[in-house]
Formats: structure tokens, sequence, C-alpha cells
């Protein structure tokens, strides 16, 4: 032990550690995290007894544990903190000290001993029975929480925080009646208590019960007025789909606080839905006059000129950005215009300027490569992708599929297979590699293969639209497992609703399950998104063949051989069309 700096008290709680070093076996200086026997006396047997207390051996040991944690040394503070309730068993600083050590050494099972042995020897203390619950929620084990916050409020009758966490606990467990019980309580309490106003709302909005939530928040935000209330209000109302309450309440917020940007933002996205485009513009104006950060408004603004096709207003906001700010997500977006307006160099000028670590540098290798391949230069797009998988700056799994579907597109099928390899063995557990290699297994022929392929994706992430739909589809085209197929396809379209080659697949499950109406109802959905697919329109010829319409048959058919490339797709459809003639 070091001693700073001498002082006869310093002297003394040294010569008190000779005095004891004899009678207490020394402390372990090596900290570690790792659990040993502790004194427990729940268990309480085996807590040594003190009939004379030694304080001064007792406060000795304290100051060293408290030294020890300061450092960061856990365990030799939790050997010090013991060893001063072996001095003096009833110290209640010690008792409260040791279990909050114990959380930060994450050991949440000995804290909660440690606090039930200070609850069975200070039981009038509130704070331990608080902390005790706490750890409770945190395992889980909510009913032993509710019942210690029945303790605590037996105890302090009028505490109104106690009431509103039990109340909050009854909520999370469903038992909605005891929950409701517990805020009236609170009510009776504090009439104005805002928290309970609101834990009413959310408790009429879980149960399902739109306008008394719609109530009980009104009179909250009438009790204090907030931005987070408002904006959590709002957020009710968009789970109910009520876009003009919605807008109001944004509205709102703008008249008091005019730069507030999450209600802006949220503003025009809601006036987006609603094709008030003018109006969503007219918002993002006002808010760059009130903001602090007026490019972030710019590149927003751009946005939304470029997601409505007018370019030319959206390069005057990009441009200065780009030359004199040289803010790189700027530089991106004017690259895509250029490609857009087929100005190709410009574009490669701009792509050029970003660096690693930039805002969409990613995305602008993507673009430089997507330009090179449709100016037929693929030597050059190979040679980009591969030293970007060079690069440890640079590679990703996202740069391994983008190259491995230009080898698939041009059917080099053996180096796209030795890529996937390459990849999954450094991102083993990577959805979207997985799903190229059931991909390829496809266009190889292999269905079996594909489909084991598919099924590892949905075990890395059960929410990937397309191997959702991949297996749904291929079950109904084999008219397999048609139930299942139909589930997943469903699942895949919450997921991608304007997608229309996961509607083709429904309308394609349906019409295999002998559904004829609604298959034709999601076939042609499918075609308003996707009117130039080929296979779309065979289905709906099909589908019209079996319904015994054969003139519709024909037309969509032929519609499937104008738009088919291959020539045995082309074959099959004339003999489809001659079979409906």
């Amino acid at each position: 032990m070091k001693i700073i700096k001498t002082s006869s008290h310093t002297l003394s709680i040294w010569l008190l550690f000779l005095l004891f070093t004899g009678a207490c076996a020394p402390l372990n200086s090596e900290d570690t995290t790792s659990a040993r026997p502790v004194l427990f006396a729940e268990e309480e047997e085996k807590f040594p007894s003190a009939e004379h207390p030694d304080s001064s051996c007792s406060y000795f040991y304290f100051l060293w544990g408290s030294h020890a944690e300061n450092n960061k040394r856990y365990s030799e503070a939790e050997e010090a903190f013991e060893k001063a309730l072996i001095c003096d068993p009833e110290s209640r600083s010690i008792l409260r000290r040791l279990p909050i050590l114990l959380i930060r050494m994450a050991r949440y099972d000995d804290a909660a001993k440690w606090l039930r042995i200070a609850i069975k020897k200070y039981p009038e203390e509130l704070q331990d029975r608080l902390l005790l619950a706490r750890l409770y929620i945190r395992s889980n084990k909510i009913n032993k929480a509710i019942e210690l916050y029945n303790e605590l409020i037996s105890m302090s009758p009028d505490d109104e925080t106690l009431y509103l966490r039990l109340g909050f606990l009854y909520s999370e467990q469903n038992q909605f009646t005891k929950a409701e019980q517990i805020f009236g309580r609170v009510l009776k309490i504090n009439p104005e208590s805002l928290f309970a106003h609101l834990y009413f709302a959310r408790l009429a909005a879980k149960q399902g019960n739109p306008e008394k939530a719609e109530l009980w928040y009104k009179k909250t935000l009438a009790i204090n007025w907030s931005v987070e209330l408002v904006l959590e209000f709002a957020g009710f109302y968009e789970k109910q789909n009520d876009l003009e309450k919605m807008k109001a309440l944004y509205r709102s917020i703008l008249k008091k606080e005019p730069g507030e940007l999450r209600a802006g933002l949220a503003l025009v996205h809601t006036l987006l839905l609603q094709n008030r485009e003018k109006k969503a513009l007219q918002v993002l104006a006002s808010l760059r006059k009130n903001s602090e950060d007026p490019t972030q408004i710019d590149i927003i603004t751009a946005r939304l000129y470029l997601r409505s096709d007018k370019l030319d207003k959206a390069e005057e906001i990009l441009k200065p950005m780009t030359m004199d700010q040289k803010i790189p997500e700027a530089t991106y977006m004017l690259a895509v215009i250029y490609y857009e307006q087929d100005k190709d160099d410009m574009a490669m000028d701009l792509l050029h300027s970003m660096r690693v670590g930039d805002d969409k540098f990613e995305d602008s290798l993507y673009l430089q490569v997507r330009i090179l391949m449709e100016d037929g230069l693929d030597s050059q797009a190979i040679q980009l992708m591969k030293e970007a998988l060079a690069d440890d700056d640079l590679v990703s799994p996202n740069l391994y599929t983008l190259l491995a579907s230009f080898y698939m597109e041009r059917q080099q099928l053996d180096l796209c297979a030795a890529l996937l390899d390459e990849a999954l063995h450094k991102y083993p557990d990577n959805a979207q590699l997985y799903f190229e290699y059931g991909l390829l297994y496809e266009q190889n022929g292999s269905r079996r293969q594909a489909i084991a392929a598919m099924e590892k994706v949905l075990e890395i992430n059960p929410d990937h639209a397309e191997a959702l739909n991949y297996l749904g589809y291929t079950w109904a085209d084999t008219n397999t497992n048609l139930d299942k197929a139909l589930s997943y396809i469903q699942k895949s379209m919450a997921l991608k609703p304007d997608n229309g080659y996961i509607q083709d697949s429904l309308g394609w499950v349906y019409f295999r399950m002998g559904e004829l109406d609604l298959a034709k109802k999601e076939i042609l959905k499918a075609l308003d998104l996707e009117p130039k697919d080929p296979n779309i329109h065979e289905h709906l010829g099909d589908i019209y063949k079996t319904q015994g319409f054969p003139k519709e048959a024909e037309q969509a058919y032929k519609k499937a051989y104008e738009l088919y490339q291959n020539n045995s797709d082309k074959t099959r459809l004339l003999e489809k069309i001659r079979a409906v003639q």
C-alpha cells in the first residue's frame, strides 16, 4: 500500500492495518472479475456475529475498498468490503456499497442476495428495496418486482413515483385493470400528475381504445405542453393513419418553435404521403430560414426535386454545395443528375473526386461501375471492383455481391462461384451472400441447392423479402407447399408492398390454389408496377386460359412473346398462342 502523504490520521490508519493483518488474511491485490465465494447470510448463520463491532477496523477496510473501487480493482474492493463487514456486521454504509459494487461487476444475483440481507437488517430503509426491484426487472422477475413495489407503497403511501412504477409494471404485464387502478390512485394523490395522464393515454392506446387515448393525450398536453409529448401524440395518430391530425400537431410545434427540425421533416413526410409536394417545399423553405444548418435542408430539398424528376432545380441547389462547400452527399447527388442526363463524363469526374470515408462513397463506386458497364467498358468495371475488393478500407459484402451479379449476368458461373466462396469465407453470416449463391444455383439448374441456400438466408435474416419471395414462388411454381408458399409471399409483400415481382408471386400462388379471381386481381396489380415483364403477362394469359377466356389469353400471350428476348421462351409462347386460337 502506497502512502501518498503523511498525517496523524493516515498514520493511525496504517498502524491499524499492521494490527489487523495478523487477524485477517491479506487482501488479493490481483483484480479479476471471476466470481468467488462470498459471505451470504441468507445464509446468515455463516455470517460472523460481533458482540463488540470494531468500527476502526471496519472503517480501515472501507477506505481500502473505496480506493480499490475507484481504481477499478473490483475484486480487491469486494474482499475489502467483506472484511469490513467481518469487523462490523451491522455497518449500514458497507451494506449499501457492496451491492452497488457487485452490480458494476455484472454479478446481479450476488448483488440481490446482499440487498436481501440489508433489507432484513434494516427493514425500514426504502433504497435497498428500490434497488432490488430494479434488479428483479432487469432479470425479468416482474412478479417479484411488483411484490417489492407493493411493500414500498405500504411503507410510503403518498409517494407518487412508487405508484407510477408499479402501474407501469402492471401495464407491461398486460394487467390493464390493475394498472388503471394504480394510476387512478396517483391522480388522487396528485390530480395534475403529468405521468399519470400520459400512462393513461398509453394504456388506452395499448388496449385499442383510440378515443380514450386521444382524450388522455389532450389532458396531458394541457398540463405541460412539450415538443416530445406532441411528437408522441402525432405518432399515436400515425398508427391510426390520421394524416390531418398529424399535420395539425406538427404545425402546432412549428408555430411555437419554427426551427424544430423533427417536426418540420415529419410534416414534410406527411405532406408527401398526400402527394402535396408544393406544400412540402414551402415547409422546407420555412425550415431553412430558421435552421442553424441550412445545408441539411438544402440536401433534403434537392432530394425532393430528384424524386419528382425536377433535375434542373436540384442541380441549381447542389452545384454550389459541390463546387464551393465540397459536400460529399451533394457531389454524389449531382453526379446522379448528370448520369440521368446522359452526361457520363461529367458524372465520372465528380465521382472520381470522392474519397474513401466520404458519405455515399460506396454508392459512388457502384455508380461508376454501372456507368462503365453501360458504356461497354466491362474490363474497366471489373478492374475497379477488383481494386476495391483488394482494399481493406473498401471491401464489403455488397461489393462481392455486385461483382458476383456481374459474372452471373455474363454466364461466367465458375468465376461467380469462386468469388462467392471467397466472400463467404470472409463474411460467413452474411444473408445477402447466401442469397446470391441461391440465385447462382438456380441459374445453374440446381434448384434443390438453391432452396437450401435461400433457407440459410432466412436462418440469418427471417425478414429477407427476396428470399421469402423466391421460396414462395418456387413452391407455387412446382405446385407444392402452397399454404407455406402463401404465408412466405404475404410476409414478403408486407416487407416490400410496392414490388411488382412479389405481387406477381402472390397472384401465382393464388392461381395454383385455384383462387382464379384473386390470382387475376394480384397479377393485374403486378402489371401496373412492372408493365414490361414478360413473365407476368404470361401468367395473366395462363389465368385467362384457365377461366375460359381464350381471346384475352391470346392477347396476354402475344404481349409476353413481344417482350421475351430468349428464343426458347418465344417458342413456348408460340405454342401457347396456337393452343388458344
